[in-house]
């Protein structure tokens, strides 16, 4: 049985993602989204099975732990294995279903990346998705950031809630750093030291 909580007044963040592996960007992310709107939780979600990505991906189990370690310490960042533990693809839209019925009456942001926003057409039920939640959007370079302010425009022009998170960008992506553990190169810097001395320790990525 699902544990239903009645947070009247609270704001919960939801950061989803692949976190393959979850890196320091994704955490400053969080935090400026936090600090943005004041929110008074941040749930992280591995992806299960995404519908966008690769299949070849580190198991759930992994990247899940993964996201425990680098969270670990912040009374405001919780985990939830909602997905991983799911049999069937990673859709967000069930995803915030599932969300809303524990947290009732909860506000509920979403926080993505820029490239994953400039998509958002093509996630499954996206416009059920978007009238769910506010979807708070970090910027990946100021070289598309009219691009990014004309697509939030045109998003809320249709009726929906979008934000652009005022953050100064950090263009680290997890592609590239598996791409650097592959090549002998050291990524260490742009990973929390528990995740960094967990992917050496597991050999992931080589």
């Amino acid at each position: 049985m699902r544990r239903k909580l009645n947070c009247q007044n609270k704001k919960i963040g939801i950061m989803g993602g692949t976190f393959n592996p979850i890196h320091i960007g994704h955490l400053v992310m969080a935090q400026e989204a936090l600090e943005f709107k004041n929110l008074d939780e941040i749930i992280f979600i591995p992806a299960g099975f995404p519908p966008h990505k690769n299949k070849d991906i580190t198991s759930g189990l992994k990247r899940l732990e993964m996201v425990k370690l680098a969270t670990e310490g912040n009374e405001k960042f919780t985990v939830l294995d909602y997905e991983v533990k799911k049999e069937s693809k990673s859709y967000s839209m069930e995803t915030i279903e599932y969300i809303k019925e524990i947290y009732q009456d909860c506000s509920i942001y979403f926080i993505m990346g820029e490239d994953s926003f400039m998509y958002i057409e093509k996630w499954y039920k996206y416009e059920e998705f978007l009238s769910e939640v506010t979807v708070l959007v970090a910027r990946r370079s100021f070289d598309k950031q009219k691009v990014l302010r004309e697509k939030i425009n045109k998003i809320n022009l249709d009726g929906y809630y979008v934000e652009e998170i005022p953050t100064a960008f950090l263009d680290i992506s997890s592609t590239e750093i598996r791409k650097k553990f592959s090549l002998k190169k050291n990524p260490r810097y742009y990973l929390p030291d528990k995740v960094y001395n967990y992917i050496i320790k597991e050999g992931l990525y080589v």
